[in-house]
């Protein structure tokens, strides 16, 4: 690994969460992720949970830390093309949600490890969404959260780091392709037509109905609420108050289980703006409201 002039202390061969090689392809992007943590201590324990990766994370303070080895596949990006042909970058946040805000260390520091990468890679001017990506152009999520909208600035500070000054906003971004302000289903058809959900959300409600036990979940569904077209079916679920998954007691935390956390949206509904994904249980499509499924992810 050959950052230049960058503290990275913390050693990737301890990390376990990547792939050996890049199976032949090249670097060629970037993709920046948000840790929804502010404690980047924390992160290698999180992604082994969850079996993912990054290359590198930044603290709050500006701190680089390099996880998994440049020369390998890190786990991060939920497109396995992507994560082949990508440089993953985690930045630390300074508050929790709704917020998930960002220091500007942690962004300066972001800055000048785009430029050490573009430069080595001979990436030329960074672009956003050329060569330096938000994790949702790949997947269904809300990360990287704030820093989607400091892309520009992120990119404008590599450039002129690389061509040998100080921040000066460069002139070549107006011509850059800019990112259009999309409905919850435009990010989602985006990223693929692809869904991944690994949080919790409230079981409102748990009823017997159509022969099927079902939660009602406003946190998911989309209104006016049917238990035929919105109802979650338990088993799809695992109730996180009860280890044993029996109760669905109301107001108690649900979560999908692991089979059923990503898949594809099958149908999409502008009328109602609403999602339907059929998740192969032999109950049909279930409409949930896009916003609140988009930012749930």
């Amino acid at each position: 690994m050959t950052v230049s002039g960058l503290a990275t202390p913390f050693g990737f061969q301890s990390f376990p969460n990547f792939t050996q090689g890049r199976q032949g392809n090249s670097v060629n992007k970037i993709v920046i992720h948000h840790m929804a943590t502010t404690d980047y201590d924390s992160v290698p324990g999180i992604w082994n949970n969850r079996q993912a990766s990054a290359h590198y994370g930044i603290g709050q303070d500006g701190q680089i830390r390099a996880y998994v080895d440049e020369e390998n596949t890190a786990w991060h990006a939920g497109d396995w093309g992507t994560n082949l042909t990508s440089i993953g970058i985690e930045h630390a946040n300074v508050n929790l949600a709704p917020n998930y805000d960002i220091a500007q260390d942690t962004v300066e520091a972001s800055a000048k490890l785009v430029a050490d990468i573009a430069k080595r890679y001979g990436f030329g001017q960074v672009v956003p969404y050329k060569n330096l990506f938000p994790h949702s152009q790949f997947t269904s999520t809300a990360c990287p959260g704030q820093l989607t909208g400091k892309l520009q600035e992120i990119a404008d500070r590599a450039n002129a780091i690389n061509n040998g000054g100080g921040y000066v906003p460069t002139q070549t971004a107006t011509s850059a392709p800019q990112p259009v302000a999309q409905t919850a289903i435009q990010k989602f058809q985006a990223g693929g037509n692809r869904f991944v959900l690994h949080g919790s959300f409230i079981n409102d409600n748990c009823q017997l109905q159509y022969g099927i036990y079902q939660v009602r979940s406003q946190e998911l569904t989309a209104e006016p609420f049917a238990w035929r077209d919105n109802g979650i079916p338990t088993k799809l679920l695992e109730d996180l108050d009860d280890p044993q998954g029996r109760s669905f007691n109301d107001g108690g935390r649900v979560a999908f289980k692991k089979e059923y956390q990503r898949g594809t949206i099958d149908k999409y509904s502008e009328n109602a703006n609403a999602v339907g994904i059929d998740f192969l249980d032999g109950n049909g499509i279930i409409w949930f409201d896009a916003d609140k499924f988009w930012n749930h992810a």
